[in-house]
């Protein structure tokens, strides 16, 4: 039953404030006047403020959204009632009087589906899809805000047809977001995977069309397909100099080391970053974190590079060659150093194509105009070998040999001067 109390002989509708929202709301407890004597009246009218406050409670915490969670409470309040026709009469008379002149008729009609029971908010079916997913954290993580997008369009299945849904990808790529193609692209995907689910669990028919398809203005062209391949633009070897240049100049060590770094073994930066002191050995460095099997490598320290690492292994604090770095949520080391490199560049004056892996670029290009052979830098930066007789049975060049084509990478000294 709604919080009700007599006082005066009049019916006050009342609401305890949680402790963690005291303040934000200014109160301990909430009482509003229902302006009858009547209980079975105080009690229709009550559980139109009560289901208010809380929904102003949740805002409060901006933990849950304000529809679905009114539209819950009232869902809680109809099943406490005995007389489940008075709850469907004053349901009925909150959704005409209240919801729909302000928010419309879908809408309106969607918070009816949920408060009565007739259909689940998708909102409270994504923690059960989730849960069932068996991929990398962070992309978990990215699939949730994504399919978020589209339950706070839709929160329930109530006109979720293909109409609709391009509509709503047109809003996203041309809206504020101005959501990429490639980003359209993502969301459908994994709107796709959340609809199998609700298949799978009943939720809609298995028979059903999906309603997630790739609308023609996010389908990747032929020559988008011959751009992406361009990918990444490699630095000018000046310009790497340069990028150190100013990080020692901004006394970002860390940053400063890990571009060298970078520059004489062309690895990626979360193998640099996970290289731990005793991956360092005389000579070489053993990288054992990598995102492919041919990543994991041992490739010789350049000349130019002897003195920084056995600094930073001397130095090291925390077991890791590049110390004091934080993981992030991922588990990923090279976050928060990745995110100071590409601020830097950009304040540098360097475009969008041109990021931390464009070093890894450099070092492949100063390797090629050298001669080196492309199995020899695929030994070296950790590429699969380009040659099927290599790849399937070779066990990779030695590390002298390594040695001798590594060496040719030089960058001129003076560039950032």
């Amino acid at each position: 039953m709604p919080n009700i109390e007599k006082r005066r002989n009049v019916w006050y509708a009342t609401l305890h404030v949680p402790e963690d929202v005291r303040f934000q709301l200014g109160k301990s407890k909430l009482f509003q006047s229902l302006q009858t004597t009547d209980k079975r009246t105080a009690e229709s009218r009550a559980a139109i403020v009560v289901a208010k406050w809380k929904a102003e409670i949740a805002q409060a915490r901006g933990t849950s959204d304000p529809f679905l969670n009114e539209a819950m409470n009232w869902r809680r309040s109809v099943e406490q009632y005995d007389d489940k026709d008075l709850a469907e009469s004053i349901l009925l008379e909150h959704v005409e009087t209240v919801v729909e002149p302000v928010k419309g008729f879908q809408t309106a009609k969607q918070f009816y589906d949920i408060a009565s029971g007739q259909r689940r908010a998708l909102a409270l079916i994504v923690p059960e899809w989730k849960a069932g997913l068996q991929l990398e954290p962070k992309t978990i993580d990215q699939m949730v805000k994504d399919v978020g997008r589209m339950v706070e369009k839709f929160p329930t299945t109530e006109g979720l047809d293909r109409k609709s849904v391009r509509k709503w990808l047109e809003g996203l790529s041309t809206g504020p977001e101005q959501l990429s193609p490639s980003s359209i692209r993502r969301i459908v995907g994994f709107c796709r995977n959340f609809w199998r689910y609700l298949q799978e669990t009943q939720e809609v028919s298995a028979d059903s069309d999906s309603p997630f398809v790739v609308p023609s203005f996010a389908k990747e062209s032929k020559r988008s397909k011959t751009s992406s391949k361009n990918g990444w633009i490699p630095f000018h070897p000046a310009d790497v100099m340069k990028l150190h240049q100013k990080a020692t100049e901004k006394k970002d060590h860390q940053l400063a080391d890990l571009i060298l770094i970078g520059a004489y073994t062309g690895a990626r930066i979360e193998e640099i970053c996970s290289l731990k002191a005793s991956d360092v050995g005389l000579d070489f460095l053993k990288i054992t974190d990598s995102k492919t099997s041919a990543g994991v490598r041992t490739i010789p320290i350049h000349s130019s590079l002897i003195d920084t690492v056995e600094r930073l292994k001397k130095e090291s604090t925390d077991g890791y060659l590049l110390s004091g770095l934080t993981f992030n949520k991922y588990n990923d080391r090279s976050n928060a150093v990745g995110k100071r490199f590409g601020r830097l560049k950009d304040a540098s004056g360097y475009g969008e194509k041109q990021v931390f892996h464009s070093i890894r670029k450099t070092v492949v290009t100063l390797l090629e105009n050298a001669g080196v052979s492309e199995n020899l830098t695929a030994d070296i930066v950790g590429h699969d070998k380009p040659r099927i007789t290599y790849g399937l049975y070779s066990g990779g060049a030695n590390l002298e040999v390594m040695r001798e084509a590594l060496e040719k990478v030089s960058y001129p000294k003076d560039s950032a001067k």
